[in-house]
């Protein structure tokens, strides 16, 4: 407990942006519960629980096998449809098979595999796609997440998130709502995304939820000349600009549209260089947190060190069914139309490519790649 709270507390410095609840509950971040919250508590309980498991083991109980790791997060791709056709999109080819194949989960579908998930453990449930306020039945999604188990965050392009929208996605729950931005300026950002006015509709949308009091982030990733031109500081002064409490930092990936750009990944240096950016702004008290796809790990687990998320702390769901480590990872562990997500899990974290932790993102790492590729071509 001492150590859960030492990293808790390392992570929500304080002076940081916050938001107070109706309730009293203080939110500091859109992915972790509200401490002293009964999702936090459940959170703990379930660490906790994982580490009373572990005892005697010699490894790090995150990883001292299946029967202790615990899917925290959730990302669901509700569906794929999107107005946006941006040329990073990591989800336009699974996006391409779901369209011609017709294989969408249903509505019921879709609530009884996030309902799986948290009977699982899963207190925080993120909503992707597509662009998810596309999905007509996304306030019943939304609703239909216990409140009392998990949190459920939604990643939106912001385009459409006027009054109405908002007022019907804070009636049904929302804990927290991020919108994407690629770029700090508006015509890099629209121009990258092919959908003119998307920047304004975006920052105004976030000025909207602030005012209704649903807490807001931003999402970016992070590319070698974005770090090396100095972009994502200017990404954080944009944060900073629109009263944002956290920005999502993600790694940019060979997926997608980009899967054939194997060398955009991030090098030790670049690395080295983006961890120090992290920390730079994290203790700076007038800019919001930063958080890294990495950071899953030990800020659910502070008895380990930071690292890949995949298969440890979270997993993904796509549209179809198909249930994979991360949004980025292309390659399923099973289809919950076919088996139980319990039955997925296990054989995920059971797997070698997800048995041993990783101090980066495993996508970052051309081996892992090439035991991807082999695993794939066999399947």
């Amino acid at each position: 407990m001492v150590e859960y709270r030492r990293a808790q507390e390392n992570y929500y410095l304080e002076g940081k942006p916050q938001v107070i609840l109706g309730n009293g509950q203080r939110v500091f971040s859109l992915i972790t519960p509200p401490p002293g919250s009964p999702v936090a508590r459940r959170r703990v309980r379930l660490i906790m629980q994982g580490m009373g498991q572990s005892r005697g083991q010699t490894l790090a109980p995150t990883y001292s096998g299946p029967g202790v790791r615990t899917p925290h997060v959730i990302t669901v791709a509700v569906a794929y449809g999107c107005q946006c056709e941006c040329l990073h999109c990591s989800a336009a080819q699974i996006q391409e098979e779901v369209r011609r194949s017709d294989s969408a989960l249903t509505y019921t579908e879709l609530c009884d595999a996030i309902s799986q998930t948290v009977d699982l453990g899963t207190t925080c449930v993120v909503l992707t796609g597509g662009e998810p306020l596309l999905y007509s039945q996304i306030d019943d999604v939304i609703r239909s997440v216990d409140k009392r188990r998990a949190v459920c965050t939604i990643f939106t392009n912001g385009e459409y998130l006027d009054k109405p929208r908002i007022q019907r996605l804070k009636e049904a729950g929302v804990f927290g709502v991020f919108v994407s931005f690629d770029h700090p300026t508006a015509e890099r950002h629209d121009a990258n995304r092919r959908r003119p006015g998307l920047f304004e509709k975006a920052t105004s949308g976030l000025e909207l939820c602030r005012q209704a009091g649903v807490p807001i982030g931003i999402s970016t990733f992070a590319t070698r000349e974005k770090i090396e031109t100095g972009e994502l500081d200017e990404i954080m002064d944009l944060a900073r600009r629109l009263g944002v409490i956290e920005v999502f930092l993600f790694d940019v990936i060979p997926t997608g549209r980009l899967s054939e750009q194997r060398d955009c990944v991030l090098n030790e240096r670049e690395a080295g260089l983006l961890r120090a950016f992290r920390e730079k702004y994290n203790q700076r008290s007038d800019y919001p947190s930063v958080i890294h796809q990495t950071m899953f790990s030990s800020i659910a687990y502070p008895c380990v060190a930071e690292g890949c998320p995949a298969g440890t702390v979270t997993l993904h769901l796509r549209a179809n069914g198909e249930v994979c480590p991360c949004d980025f990872t292309p390659h399923s562990f099973g289809n919950v139309k076919q088996q139980p997500l319990r039955d997925i899990w296990q054989a995920m974290v059971q797997s070698d490519l997800y048995a041993n932790p990783s101090a980066r993102c495993r996508l970052s790492q051309p081996a892992f790649w090439k035991r991807l590729d082999a695993l794939r071509a066999t399947s």
